[in-house]
């Protein structure tokens, strides 16, 4: 699924299907953690994968908001995976990826501290 042009000189998410994800014409076939100034490999496949330690670097950055793009389905992961972040005042939105790219695009061109962490 393509997505049009976002006006934030950010780092956008172009496409997402299964499998695949282009984030600034870069294509990766591996899960992404993509953050308005940068895009890094993350180290999950699936979401039962997931653990607190996944998250971490998320935390680091600090974002108002973590969109997690569970793969082509929403699977909600143990709350205690990602309860540090809550605690952090870190808001959490679980959704499938395809979603959580989309709402990506849509929060960062609102300007907002957003990080997309997706399951490809």
């Amino acid at each position: 699924m393509k997505f049009n042009f976002i006006q934030s000189g950010g780092f956008t998410i172009d496409s997402y299907q299964p499998g695949e994800i282009q984030v600034n014409g870069q294509l990766y076939q591996h899960s992404v953690i993509v953050a308005p100034k940068s895009c890094l490999p993350w180290q999950i496949e699936h979401i039962e994968e997931l653990q607190s330690e996944h998250l971490r670097l998320i935390a680091e950055k600090k974002p108002d908001i973590l969109l997690l793009g569970t793969g082509e389905r929403q699977i909600f992961p143990p709350m205690q995976h990602y309860a540090e972040l809550i605690s952090l005042g870190i808001g959490v939105e679980i959704m499938h990826s395809a979603a959580a790219a989309r709402t990506y695009n849509l929060l960062l061109d609102e300007e907002r501290n957003v990080i997309a962490a997706i399951i490809v």
